[in-house]
């Protein structure tokens, strides 16, 4: 693995950000670490990209991460998207009740886990990848109860 260091000044950042933008596209990324540093007209980003050298199987527990984002509209069914769209409206507002960014209560991968899976109790919820029970007991609930009434189906 290589790892490439760059500086992106905040003013003038045209010919750093071009360069940093060439290696994301053709190298095979492992991961990107940034930091910003204050310092007034001279503030700048400091970016750490991590490359997988070389064509071949990646390092045991290695993933590359794509910057290609999955269209849900395309991969889930559409009474199935209408489902995932709910839960990404519920998702928004409990992360606003609790001051969080959507993602810290649920990802779009998780949203759409619990549709594809179809989720109806808090087991079958911490199964999924990246959930967990801390996960489960504190935005479950919601969730849940939105879920059971989707595949409960119409009442009569």
């Amino acid at each position: 693995m290589q790892l490439r260091f760059f500086t992106i000044p905040v003013l003038d950042s045209a010919a750093a950000e071009a360069e940093l933008n060439a290696l994301l596209a053709a190298g095979r990324v492992a991961g990107v670490e940034r930091q910003f540093v204050a310092a007034g007209a001279a503030s700048f980003w400091s970016v750490i990209v991590t490359l997988v050298d070389g064509p071949g199987p990646l390092p045991a527990g290695l993933k590359v991460r794509s910057e290609r984002r999955t269209d849900y509209r395309e991969v889930l069914s559409e009474p199935d998207f209408a489902v995932f769209a709910r839960l990404r409206i519920l998702r928004k507002q409990v992360a606003d009740a609790e001051a969080v960014p959507p993602y810290a209560v649920f990802n779009n991968e998780h949203l759409a886990a619990m549709v594809r899976q179809r989720v109806t109790s808090a087991e079958a919820l911490a199964r999924i990848e990246g959930v967990g029970p801390a996960r489960v007991a504190r935005y479950g609930a919601p969730f849940l109860a939105l879920l059971a009434a989707e595949w409960a189906g119409p009442q009569t």
